[in-house]
């Protein structure tokens, strides 16, 4: 199958391995098969850990692994094949060849072919953005903690559709015959050839469309007789009514607004598409409004023990710190302690 050839190639690319012949037919079978990408973030992931961590971190994220699985597959005959490895840095392959192979159980319900369409679903999980190449030209960049579902033959149709869940930046690919068509689950963009980024992440009190280039015609799910024109630097963002402050029936309340860069130190970052260059960007933002974003940026979770906390705002932008020195350096604008066990984060 195509899937163990990807996880061969994939392996000898992150190894340094791969000749450059295997690197051509690596480019040409992540293009044919681009749900192989969640491959490819997890081969990283689990690499990254065989180089930095301990023999012992490596037999514990395998034993975990085992009892997630155990279920699925007969574990006595793997570790047999899989023993001889567990003494130098094979382990990392062997474990990522077996996790692999339990995956593609777990990305045959995602892949269902009919008469009219075949769907792909890719993922980007906490802690991870990814970048994406769709069939008919256009790129995307996957926001962690978010979902793309398109058709794979999206050219045959009369309009080229993918839903969203979470955030992406969007550089369409011009065509004017077959419009481009992002769906969340608050607002359809309708755009033949522009950049533009959208986050609408469930459970978010907002969600933000930004247009960088272009135009773009965005309709509001429960309001699908309005079709509001987006211009280059604008941004649309839909509050939900948490507190029920706005007129009776209305369930969220839209605005319009050009964006502005946020000025820190000698430095301007433009705080809506500064994730795609791996930096996150906040002004004045409270901690509570920080907490989800921090959560996916680094795969952790957080529970504040102290209420008073939530309102205390930052202003700031992260690029390489880690957890915590991101933490660490959020103390010096506001008194808190936290309590890091696993991945979660006590605030108090």
């Amino acid at each position: 199958m195509h899937e163990n050839r990807i996880v061969e190639l994939l392996t000898r690319k992150i190894a340094g391995e791969a000749t450059p012949d295997e690197l051509g037919e690596l480019s040409y079978l992540l293009t044919k098969y681009p749900d192989a990408v969640y491959y490819e973030a997890l081969l990283d992931q689990v690499w990254d850990l065989g180089q930095e961590g301990s023999q012992n971190d490596l037999d514990e994220a395998f034993d975990k692994h085992k009892l997630s699985k155990q279920d699925d597959l007969d574990f006595e005959i793997k570790e047999k094949v899989l023993y001889s490895y567990l003494k130098n840095h094979v382990l990392v392959i062997s474990i990522i060849t077996f996790i692999i192979f339990s995956t593609s159980l777990y990305f045959s319900e995602y892949y269902h072919s009919t008469t009219k369409e075949v769907r792909v679903d890719i993922y980007a999980a906490k802690g991870i953005r990814k970048e994406i190449k769709l069939p008919d030209g256009t790129y995307v960049r996957l926001n962690s903690d978010s979902k793309l579902s398109y058709d794979l033959d999206m050219q045959s149709h009369d309009q080229r559709d993918v839903i969203l869940i979470g955030e992406a930046f969007f550089k369409v690919a011009h065509d004017k015959k077959r419009p481009f068509i992002v769906k969340t689950n608050k607002v359809a963009i309708k755009v033949l050839g522009t950049e533009f980024n959208v986050r609408d992440y469930p459970g978010d009190k907002e969600s933000e469309t930004t247009l960088i280039k272009g135009s773009i015609e965005l309709t509001i799910n429960d309001r699908s007789d309005q079709k509001f024109l987006l211009k280059p630097s604008e941004k649309l963002a839909l509050v939900n009514n948490i507190n029920n402050k706005l007129k009776k029936g209305a369930s969220s309340v839209l605005m319009i607004d050009n964006i502005s860069p946020v000025k820190l130190g000698d430095q301007e970052y433009i705080e809506e598409i500064a994730w795609t260059e791996n930096k996150l960007v906040f002004e004045n933002e409270s901690f509570e409004e920080l907490m989800p974003k921090l959560e996916r940026w680094y795969n952790v979770k957080i529970v504040l023990n102290d209420p008073a906390i939530k309102s205390y705002r930052f202003t700031g932008v992260f690029i390489k710190e880690n957890i915590i020195q991101a933490l660490e350096a959020m103390q010096l604008i506001k008194s808190f302690h936290y309590k890091l066990i696993e991945n979660e984060i006590k605030i108090f």
